[in-house]
């Protein structure tokens, strides 16, 4: 028999070890380098203080760099000229409520927020042919009946490089903007867009700045024309702001999640930068979703109770949160882009321009529900685009 004092000296060494490896472990920090510091002489500053590069962001002039945890290591790298900031890899959560219903679609159904959007009166004209969009999430299942024709390339920049779906959120946004027109399950508003999706979150719906910040890049090197990001983060991040205003140059639309907090001033990031489209979640009676995030950075208001789309397995789900109201904007912006050239400022500009006012505080609704009609009908009343009559 194992004596019972060595059993209790062995336990009571394996916990004292345990808490030696957990103060020494390292953390990770994102260091933001000043413009133009060109990427060997990032890798002298960083070595020449001792820290290890994790992973370049070069979207951002950036590094995920891994620390030990001294205090005066980082002062004295804070201190260095080529420094700009530095900051920690915060964690980003995917906008949806826990709770989902399982459903089955009888043949193929419009879903109740594509029709409140006045989506379908445009297909005759616009699907959203050529235009690509980078779905930023939890991946996406490419076997989906109902999305695999649309799906031009998935990606993953987990440490794991898993792009499958192991959630179902990405999917479910993905149906939204570009479910097939194909006589089965649902329709999403834009039927005939390219998805271009990059796994950045894990099976629970987390994800870090560093690894939004890389799917980022992929999109942009795969020339999207819209992103959709529907998850908040309640830090200001200064690298996550870097890669936002990069891709705005690139003339990249991008639409984020208000946020799910469901209280005044409390839109979360990225949606609370000015660079990106911000959207909060109504009902189908057009009314404020109880839990949908509000602030003057609310620019426009779409569905996100209850909202039918695809799930991950070739199912299909209700899910709720202003994820779910976000790629409906996505998808109408890749309508307005499929008709015309225009810039991503103009883009947004028609869009808020085009909703209906609900009669609700501009911090609750924005510029109003999206109005896909409305919107397709300012361009041609603007004379942009060859757009037939509607």
């Amino acid at each position: 028999m194992f004596p019972v004092f060595l059993l209790y000296y062995s336990l009571l060494a394996g916990t004292i070890g345990a808490l030696y490896k957990k103060k020494r472990r390292k953390s990770y920090k994102i260091v933001g380098f000043k413009h133009g510091v060109e990427v060997l002489r990032i890798g002298n500053i960083l070595e020449s203080y001792g820290i290890t590069i994790k992973k370049q962001l070069p979207l951002v002039d950036a590094c995920l760099c891994e620390v030990e945890p001294s205090v005066a290591k980082l002062q004295q790298l804070s201190e260095d000229p080529m420094i700009e900031y530095i900051e920690d890899d915060y964690i980003a959560t995917i906008q949806a409520l826990p709770y989902t219903v399982a459903a089955i679609p009888k043949g193929q159904e419009i879903p109740w927020g594509v029709k409140k959007v006045a989506a379908q009166p445009v297909w005759k004209t616009c699907r959203g042919e050529g235009i690509r969009v980078g779905v930023v999430d939890t991946g996406i299942d490419l076997d989906h009946p109902d999305l695999k024709e649309n799906i031009k390339e998935a990606y993953g920049v987990l440490d794991c490089k898993n792009i499958i779906d192991d959630n179902g959120h990405g999917t479910h946004v993905a149906g939204t903007i570009a479910a097939l027109d194909n006589d089965i399950g649902v329709v999403g508003v834009a039927p005939k867009v390219e998805i271009y999706s990059v796994k950045a979150f894990d099976k629970h719906g987390r994800g870090t700045v560093s690894s939004i910040v890389e799917a980022l890049n992929w999109c942009l090197e795969k020339k999207v024309h819209v992103i959709n990001m529907s998850f908040g983060i309640r830090h200001n991040s200064f690298t996550l702001r870097r890669a936002v205003q990069a891709l705005l140059r690139n003339n990249i639309v991008l639409v984020a999640a208000a946020g799910n907090v469901g209280r005044e001033n409390s839109v979360l990031y990225p949606a609370k930068y000015p660079e990106v489209i911000a959207v909060a979640a109504c009902n189908q009676n057009d009314r404020p979703a109880s839990f949908s995030s509000s602030g003057p950075e609310v620019d426009i208001t779409a569905p996100g109770v209850d909202i039918l789309s695809t799930h991950k397995n070739g199912t299909y789900k209700l899910m709720s949160g202003t994820s779910m109201a976000t790629p409906h904007v996505a998808g109408a912006a890749a309508l307005l882009l499929s008709l015309t050239n225009m810039n991503a400022d103009d883009v947004k500009s028609i869009l808020k321009n085009a909703a209906k006012d609900l009669g609700l505080p501009k911090e609750k609704q924005g510029a109003g529900l999206l109005n896909v009609l409305n919107a397709v009908s300012n361009i041609k009343k603007l004379g942009r685009g060859d757009c037939e009559q509607i």
